[in-house]
């Protein structure tokens, strides 16, 4: 049974349709199914009773249901069948108890019609849909006038109106409170989605994120080639004596948001602060030939941006900044505060290169020196004795080589 309610869902569905447009598409694969396989069979009983008008709007009614059933699965578009289906279940009935003589002699067949607006609250809106219950009153109040004027007692007759409508009015009030309400908590619902994905983006990578909430185990991946940095401000400690609480959270929080923009500028991974001390890599988790290169501009650029802060706040912070190229373990590890992290000797040594490094200056290991040498200059300084690696090569990233001018023709 299951198997056979997803593929009446899939039916008519395309990848793009959202829940409420599959919602909309089942329902009236129903309504058609019910109306093809159904209305024949009372025609056929109707017809074998003498009532060949009546008979003939329940083929009608068939034949509606079918062309719009068959459009809708060719072009997987259902504002077309909707509209006829919607017509023909307010006709249709109101015209079977009209040929079949009134509310009486057809058991009152009119509170079928019903279904139009009742239907209507899921096809069409909560809003059109009261056009379309107020189409069904007039059609049970035709139907009375209609009574009246074959001499059945006026009595008789509002009584007749009064049930059907009161039992319609009822339906239709509760089912579209309802719906009004499921909506509104929908949207509340995916407004609070948003903004737990927007929080859990600003955490983790957009693919890391993805991985994570489809499965929600570790995640660790290994990449051949990355460039990480470290920066550490310089003065920090010593400012932080100097001013208040807020006025310190405030001063760092301007500067480490010049820095976050230099990341999406250069298309650089944050990946976390840890007091004043930032750290950011290029290659992961997207993996990038230009790594080294993108880190070595931001460098520059934090250098600068740093100097702009100072003459905004009047503050005199100095950046260390340590660049190192590798292979790295990239995932996330643990239950609870999730962070996208690195791990290995390649980030230890970028550490290394920002807590050996020199106050305003950027310094980088040989292997980062090696793929940026040709379009960057830089300052040896060889022999840098580093705790727990030895004796390395260093080097001081100063800027980019200029472009060797065009020669005049």
């Amino acid at each position: 049974m299951k198997d056979l309610i997803d593929r009446i869902d899939n039916a008519a569905a395309v990848a793009g349709d959202s829940a409420a447009v599959r919602l909309r598409k089942t329902l009236l694969i129903f309504l058609g199914a019910a109306g093809v396989l159904l209305a024949p069979v009372a025609g056929y009983y109707l017809e074998g009773s003498g009532e060949r008008s009546a008979a003939l709007v329940a083929f009608v009614f068939a034949g509606v249901s079918a062309v719009g059933l068959v459009h809708m699965l060719v072009t997987k578009h259902e504002q077309v069948f909707a509209w006829l289906e919607l017509c023909a279940l307010l006709i249709a009935p109101f015209a079977l108890q009209w040929f079949l003589g009134g509310f009486r002699p057809s058991g009152g067949t009119v509170l079928w019609s019903l279904l139009a607006p009742l239907c209507a609250l899921v096809l069409v809106g909560t809003r059109v849909a009261v056009a379309w219950f107020g189409a069904f009153a007039l059609l049970v109040l035709a139907a009375g006038a209609r009574d009246v004027g074959t001499g059945v007692d006026l009595g008789t007759v509002l009584r007749f109106c009064e049930n059907v409508l009161l039992v319609g009015v009822l339906a239709f009030i509760a089912l579209r409170f309802f719906i009004i309400e499921r909506e509104r908590a929908q949207a509340a619902l995916a407004r609070e989605q948003e903004r737990s994905e927007r929080l859990l983006l600003n955490i983790l990578p957009p693919p890391i994120a993805e991985r994570l909430k489809e499965d929600g185990r570790s995640i660790a991946d290994g990449y051949a080639q990355a460039t990480i940095l470290f920066a550490d401000m310089v003065g920090f400690t010593k400012m932080s004596a100097t001013v208040t609480p807020t006025r310190l959270v405030e001063i760092l929080n301007s500067l480490f948001s010049r820095f976050d923009a230099l990341c999406d500028r250069f298309a650089v991974e944050k990946i976390k602060t840890i007091g004043d001390a930032y750290m950011a890599v290029a290659g992961v988790p997207t993996r990038r030939e230009d790594h080294a290169a993108a880190i070595a501009d931001m460098a520059l650029a934090m250098r600068q941006a740093l100097a702009e802060h100072n003459r905004e706040f009047g503050s005199a912070l100095d950046i260390r900044i340590g660049i190192n190229s590798g292979p790295v373990v990239a995932g996330v590890i643990g239950l609870k505060k999730f962070i996208y992290d690195l791990w290995g000797d390649t980030v230890n040594l970028a550490s290394r290169m920002e807590s050996h490094g020199v106050p305003g200056a950027i310094q980088v290991s040989r292997t980062t020196w090696e793929q940026l040498r040709d379009a960057y200059e830089f300052t040896p300084r060889p022999g840098l004795e580093v705790k727990g690696v030895g004796i390395v090569d260093a080097f001081i990233l100063t800027g980019r080589k200029s472009a060797p001018a065009r020669a005049s023709s």
